[in-house]
């Protein structure tokens, strides 16, 4: 009989937290191997047809976890791991409290897997859900020719704001005016509209999203001096973000080369770029787990120059999913099972 490990999920009722749930069900986790947590007390949730209770996180019932999952923000995630998340073999964090501490592995198994495997603690990070799907396109662009400079701008899903953003999304859609709804983390109203502004502005007038994608890929690339620059966008639309990619290879190649290496690339479908597929969409996307790629062009007069666009999932490969999969290539022999056939 298959022994599974016992797999916590810290704000299992949340967006991402119930993508988790919703992955692990597809792997075949039984309910009783899930434990659910939450910061409150008496709720349920409902798993493979199961009522999986949902409790507070203690170091009793940390002491009978694998591993963890963090679905939580960064204030919650820090006040985890000063406490039962230190006590769980290991532990993924989907939040932005670790990513760039040097003792904590940042990691897409696609572009850097080798980090999770060779972790000294017991914290894995989990990247921003922009960065994952970035990463996985650029890891076999690096891999074949290096990687000068890359310039991205982002158009990002509603969903990725989290239950507050899908409340205001849904609230505005169908209205005639131009205010945003109340208790919307936007900067503006979002339905019908595009709004280039996600996190806080620093004096520079870089914002905090953009700030974390510039950080985070040179982290996960182990390209410390990638010249990176994003402009990131919130957009109406309820889940998967898209991103086009500027970038300058640094060893002369070809877009056929390119092509190459990106049918080839782990976590990719790629689509061609003359239309003989449709283009990469949200709509292609949600649900599923690659990281879908196209629109692969030389750009004309700048040399080794190469234009391309991105879509995914930011619930799954942007959060959940590369989660569960940096634990397993951790722990291949106790993880892998979490890993479902791909979607």
């Amino acid at each position: 009989m298959k022994q599974w490990p016992i797999v916590g999920v810290a704000g299992a009722r949340g967006v991402v937290g119930g993508v988790f749930c919703s992955i692990l069900a597809d792997a075949g986790l039984p309910a009783e191997s899930l434990r659910a947590f939450g910061h409150l007390e008496g709720k349920t949730l409902e798993y493979r047809g199961a009522s999986v209770n949902v409790d507070l996180l203690t170091d009793a019932n940390a002491r009978e976890l694998d591993v963890l999952f963090l679905a939580v923000d960064g204030p919650q995630s820090r006040e985890i791991m000063a406490g039962p998340g230190a006590l769980v073999p290991l532990v993924v964090d989907n939040s932005s409290a670790f990513r760039l501490a040097d003792d904590v592995p940042l990691v897409v198994p696609e572009a850097n897997a080798h980090a999770a495997a060779g972790r000294r603690g017991n914290l894995i990070a989990n990247p921003n859900c922009t960065t994952a799907a970035v990463a996985v396109a650029l890891a076999p662009i690096r891999d074949l020719a290096g990687l000068v400079s890359v310039d991205m701008a982002s158009y990002q899903a509603a969903s990725g704001a989290g239950r507050k953003g899908l409340d205001a999304f849904e609230a505005e859609r169908g209205t005639d005016h131009r205010d945003r709804a109340a208790d919307s983390p936007f900067h503006g109203r979002i339905a019908d509209s595009v709004v280039p502004q996600i996190d806080v502005l620093d004096e520079a007038g870089w914002t905090g999203e953009e700030n974390k994608i510039h950080a985070e890929l040179r982290k996960i690339l182990e390209m410390p001096s990638l010249d990176v620059a994003a402009t990131a966008v919130r957009v109406a639309v309820h889940t998967g973000h898209s991103v086009a990619l500027h970038i300058r290879t640094e060893r002369s190649t070809t877009v056929e080369e390119l092509e190459a290496a990106l049918r080839s690339a782990p976590g990719v479908e790629y689509r061609p770029a003359d239309g003989s597929e449709r283009h990469p969409m949200p709509l292609d996307i949600e649900g599923r787990d690659p990281v879908l790629v196209g629109r692969l062009r030389a750009i004309p007069g700048r040399d080794r120059g190469f234009a391309l666009w991105v879509s995914s999932d930011n619930l799954r490969k942007g959060a959940a999913l590369n989660a569960i999969q940096s634990a397993a290539a951790a722990d291949p022999e106790r993880f892998a099972p979490l890993v479902p056939a791909p979607r």
